[in-house]
């Protein structure tokens, strides 16, 4: 069975919460980006911006939460982690929030 996790010694929970956290920044990141084009050249700043929006606005709490739970219920079933993983990924998009 394949696993997500590329060793032992890092959990695979881990690897997901960092996954996913990192995949939610990058695609608000994107969007930011495009909304902002006349600071496009400024990558750092709108970085450092989308990183902390996850932290404050209650998506990585929420994010977290999901992953946790997920394990708890599935284990590591790699076929039933993915699903629900994107699920919670497409769900917590932040990029929605600048399209409102």
């Amino acid at each position: 069975m394949p696993t997500l996790s590329p060793s032992f010694d890092i959990p695979m929970e881990y690897i997901a919460k960092q996954g996913i956290g990192s995949v939610i920044v990058f695609e608000y990141l994107y969007f930011l980006l495009q909304v902002n084009e006349a600071n496009q050249h400024d990558v750092a700043t709108h970085f450092t911006m989308a990183i902390k929006k996850y932290h404050i606005s209650g998506v990585q709490a929420k994010v977290i939460a999901l992953i946790a739970t997920a394990f708890q219920e599935h284990g590591e079933d790699v076929e039933i982690l993915c699903t629900n993983l994107v699920d919670i990924a497409k769900e917590h998009q932040m990029s929605k929030q600048l399209l409102e």
